[in-house]
């Protein structure tokens, strides 16, 4: 093989080396390319969604302002004009949580809400369950609200609980006296007569700190016990 002949090969050799080459990035630029449009498209999607949802969020608020119209406005404002008079009637409905039932009954104390408002009232169930009777503690009382209101007639709502119920009484020493509360800690059940100083220390101190008592045997036998 003579010289010329080698180089012509060389040089095709290079060109197909160049070529190939050439081929390998123009296949890498064109992926990218294409990857490029694919996420242009996809983030071009992607606002396209949100500013749909954006319009259909705007449309369903308007629709809403639309639907809640005069007769629901009219309603609402209504309730804050209305006041209570004598001869509203009074409901309660005392919803019973652990057997899932509710029994309405009337209860005759119009005369104490007269001239109240929608928001007398709800201020009036609110401090109801800041100082709760010790009867309501005991059967589990758990909220108050009001959930029907006119002049006409007035319903209120009273959920209970009798399980969240754990301790019914509580025993402390008062002044060197053990004394018996319910077990809200405030209202007095009985004043025992028992002196808290002919008990042990160990009793002394638990007495200082206050005793829960779960139910009426419970508190006969530590009774039972102070009084031996």
């Amino acid at each position: 093989m003579n010289q010329t002949v080698k180089y012509i090969i060389l040089g095709l050799a290079v060109l197909a080396l160049i070529l190939g080459i050439n081929l390998i990035s123009y296949r890498m630029t064109i992926g990218e390319v294409e990857e490029m449009q694919n996420d242009y498209e996809n983030r071009v999607s992607e606002q396209v969604e949100v500013q749909v949802t954006k319009a259909m969020e705007r449309e369903r608020a308007l629709a809403f302002e639309d639907s809640v119209t005069d007769e629901d406005t009219e309603d609402v404002l209504k309730e804050q004009d209305t006041s209570l008079d004598i001869d509203t009637i009074y409901q309660i409905q005392n919803y019973d949580a652990v057997k899932d039932t509710t029994e309405t009954e009337d209860d005759h104390r119009p005369e104490d809400f007269v001239g109240f408002t929608r928001k007398d009232m709800d201020d009036y169930c609110k401090e109801y369950m800041e100082s709760v009777p010790a009867e309501e503690y005991l059967l589990g009382l758990q909220s108050m609200g009001v959930v029907s209101f006119s002049k006409e007639r007035l319903v209120v709502k009273k959920i209970y609980d009798g399980s969240k119920v754990k301790y019914r009484y509580y025993l402390i020493a008062v002044e060197g006296e053990v004394v018996i509360y319910y077990g809200d800690k405030k209202t007095v059940y009985e004043y025992t007569g028992i002196e808290t100083e002919r008990l042990s220390k160990e009793e002394q101190n638990k007495l200082k700190r206050g005793i829960e008592i779960r139910d009426e045997n419970e508190l006969y036998s530590v009774l039972e016990n102070y009084s031996s």
